[in-house]
């Protein structure tokens, strides 16, 4: 099975020394994806954007994925359009 490394960034940068054995390149995605979303989810939102990336590597060091995870809060809601 392949072996990945996801390095993360959200303010401080965790590089993966460690890596995952994931089947495929849609597991690997999946994979970033719940990552992401976990890191969002303990994200300190203190202000109106909070964004948490990470970088796939495989085994010989090639990044062969790089993802971005976007919140953005508005104070209020945008005005109507007439």
């Amino acid at each position: 099975m392949p072996l990945y490394y996801v390095d993360r960034f959200d303010g401080i940068a965790v590089i993966d020394d460690v890596g995952v054995e994931l089947p495929d390149a849609d597991a690997m995605r999946d994979y970033v994806r719940d990552v992401l979303t976990e890191m969002m989810s303990v994200e300190a939102c203190t202000g109106e954007v909070s964004r948490c990336q990470a970088s796939v590597r495989d085994a010989s060091g090639r990044r062969v994925l790089a993802a971005t995870l976007v919140l953005t809060m508005s104070p209020e809601p945008p005005q109507a359009c007439p």
